[in-house]
């Protein structure tokens, strides 16, 4: 292409090609640019075999178009492009194991380093909180008769309303609340629930996040950010009965108080992490558990313990919370995580 508008011959080449037949299209030729820019001039057979032959009884075609605009190809031989494939192949596989493995250890038996993997996997868990209908309204195919927006059109046809518009209420994802037990009981698996809760919080800026042992904090602006380690020191920092005893029914009568009927908990799905073992009253946490059911539209609770299949919710906490609870599951690892997921999509209207 030397002396020559590179582009402008490729674009010709291009119309070339797909007056022999072959689906050539600007996208394509696009493409064989962006390829041939990036490699040395004898592989730009290879580059156009790469982006603009889609089927094996093209290559005879392309083959002669080739040689009348750039001469007799040279193709260079192809078994280094195959290997590294395979390698990259490979290196794919190896990290989607990896991943896999990652999903169904129990956060209790992960190591340091492998809790960062995790923070980077948490931040792909899609969270499908319910939808509810808002009171601010929007166009739309069906619903309601949107009369001005008719009355507008009908000036196109003289003042006939021959073409009716509508409009619904708009729907919006639910508040979502995390309130994180980091007792010394869920020391193995607090830290992870925290990375937990960073994660969600980017997914949206209305979330909330609170640690209890004793007494109760608001973590929200500790988690944000894109570092989950840095947001996890920042928390850990904030939260001065970390790794103490457990009074939940005080707690989450602090944050109902406090918050939950301030507006921040109305409606929304409450996700509470712990294992239940409380050292405070169990009369207290079963009143104000029916007290967040009542303002909450649903209540989860996430105990660890759960993981394992001889578990039995024995302790007095949770005999004490569970009547009021519409979710109860483990929480022990990323797969039970991304589960809670999905059940929520399931039952709850996503």
């Amino acid at each position: 292409m030397a002396g020559s508008d590179p582009h402008a011959t490729l674009v010709r080449f291009g119309r070339a090609l797909r007056a022999e037949g072959l689906p050539v299209g600007p996208d394509r030729v696009a493409e064989l640019g962006r390829a041939a820019a990036l490699l040395r001039p004898g592989e730009l057979y290879w580059a156009g075999r790469a982006t603009l032959v889609s089927r094996p009884e093209q290559i005879e075609a392309y083959d002669a178009v080739f040689g009348r605009f750039f001469g007799p190809p040279t193709p260079t031989p192809g078994p280094p492009l195959r290997l590294r494939v395979e390698a990259e192949v490979e290196e794919d596989v190896g990290l989607a194991s990896r991943a896999e493995t990652l999903r169904e250890k129990s956060f209790a038996q992960c190591s340091r380093e492998e809790l960062s993997e995790l923070a980077e996997l948490m931040g792909r868990i899609e969270l499908a909180v319910p939808r509810r209908r808002t009171r601010r309204r929007e166009p739309a195919r069906s619903g309601t008769p949107d009369l001005r927006r008719t009355l507008r059109r009908s000036f196109r046809t003289g003042g006939d309303p021959l073409e009716r518009a509508w409009r619904r209420r708009r729907p919006r994802a639910r508040r979502l609340i995390l309130l994180l037990d980091v007792s010394g009981s869920m020391d193995a698996y607090s830290r992870a629930l925290v990375l937990f809760a960073h994660a969600a919080l980017r997914s949206d800026r209305r979330f909330e996040a609170f640690c209890f042992g004793t007494r109760l904090t608001r973590v929200t602006r500790q988690l944000e950010g894109s570092d989950p380690d840095e947001a996890l020191r920042r928390a850990a920092a904030e939260v001065l009965d970390w790794d103490g005893g457990t009074r939940i029914g005080e707690c989450l009568q602090r944050f109902l108080d406090e918050h939950g009927h301030g507006g921040l908990a109305r409606g929304a799905v409450v996700v509470l992490c712990s294992d239940g073992l409380d050292v405070g009253d169990p009369e207290l946490l079963a009143e104000q558990m029916a007290r967040l059911s009542r303002l909450a539209y649903r209540v989860v609770w996430l105990n660890p313990l759960k993981g394992d299949p001889a578990y039995a919710p024995l302790a007095r906490g949770m005999q004490a919370a569970l009547p009021h609870v519409d979710l109860f599951a483990s929480g022990h690892n990323l797969a039970s995580l991304e589960e809670v997921g999905r059940a929520l999509a399931r039952r709850y209207g996503r």
